[in-house]
């Protein structure tokens, strides 16, 4: 049987009616920002198709650590995770907190800092709050990259459900005084829920300690905490490191430490969601009662 030209551009349009028309699947988003540590934590690959994991898909969007991209080169779905990759932990871990396919989005240059202004550099901008922002640099390729991200799910049929950010960075501005570091940091913190979403949960990794003033920024990061529910720091004291180099000691995670970190990072998220939901159920349940 044969259909003529016009029924078969009508059945067409039809088709593309009912893809259009269908609704969106609502998928949990996380990003991971930073440099280079936090580059290893969220570092993914394909695993073995065979291996007993979550059944769940990773969308992931990676990049490499020397580069500053405002979008991603490719955005491979994982069927299965690779445990041999630093990134292991925190995905599969995050995997089980959403229960269902996962969007993880990398961006992560390494040797950033928050004082630097030029490509590579993480500076917010003098004072955001009140429009003086700095997007010329790496935080305006940061919001381009997020955007292409999140127009490409959206092409997949996912609807874009940012749940929480995760940053490791620091030892790039250790050096200089956190007096000087902390209000750049504030200023970032502000930006990320302005431009991503408002009560954003952030989730951050002490760096390691090697003097005063590594000691001074994680210092910071738990002052903060302190005084932001959405905020966790998380301490890596015991984690390991990668060998010394030169008999220097290495900043950077080994893959076992990466994985244990990834865990204790979404373990935080759990516990800062768990606690803002908590008030609204008591509330719920005193309503109930009267």
């Amino acid at each position: 049987m044969q259909f003529s030209p016009r029924l078969l551009c009508a059945a067409g349009s039809l088709a593309v009616f009912v893809a259009a028309s269908r609704p969106a699947e609502a998928v949990d988003v996380y990003i991971v920002a930073g440099q280079s540590n936090g580059w290893r934590i969220s570092h993914l690959s394909q695993g073995d198709e065979k291996a007993p994991e979550s059944p769940h898909d990773v969308h992931y969007f990676g990049m490499k650590c020397v580069t500053e991209p405002d979008r991603p080169d490719v955005s491979p779905v994982l069927t299965r995770l690779d445990p041999n990759t630093m990134g292991y932990g925190l995905a599969e871990s995050l995997l089980e907190l959403s229960d269902d396919d996962i969007i993880f989005v990398q961006f992560c240059r390494c040797g950033s800092g928050l004082w630097n202004k030029k490509v590579n550099g993480w500076y917010p901008g003098d004072d955001p709050q009140n429009g003086q922002t700095h997007d010329t640099a790496l935080y305006g390729l940061f919001l381009k990259y997020v955007a292409a991200c999140r127009a490409t799910a959206e092409e997949r049929g996912l609807e874009w459900d940012l749940r929480g950010l995760f940053w490791h960075q620091g030892e790039s501005d250790s050096r200089r005084p956190v007096a000087e570091y902390e209000p750049d940091f504030r200023n970032l913190i502000w930006r990320f829920r302005h431009d991503l979403r408002d009560g954003l949960p952030i989730v951050v990794g002490h760096i390691r300690e090697l003097d005063d003033g590594d000691r001074a920024v994680n210092a910071m990061f738990d002052r903060l905490a302190d005084e932001d529910p959405l905020f966790s720091a998380v301490p890596t004291r015991d984690l390991q490191f990668e060998p010394d180099r030169d008999g220097k000691p290495n900043v950077h995670i080994a893959r076992a430490g990466c994985h244990e970190l990834g865990r204790r990072m979404a373990t935080a998220l759990q516990k800062i969601e768990e606690e803002q939901t908590a008030p609204r159920n008591e509330d719920a349940t005193e309503g109930s009662r009267r």
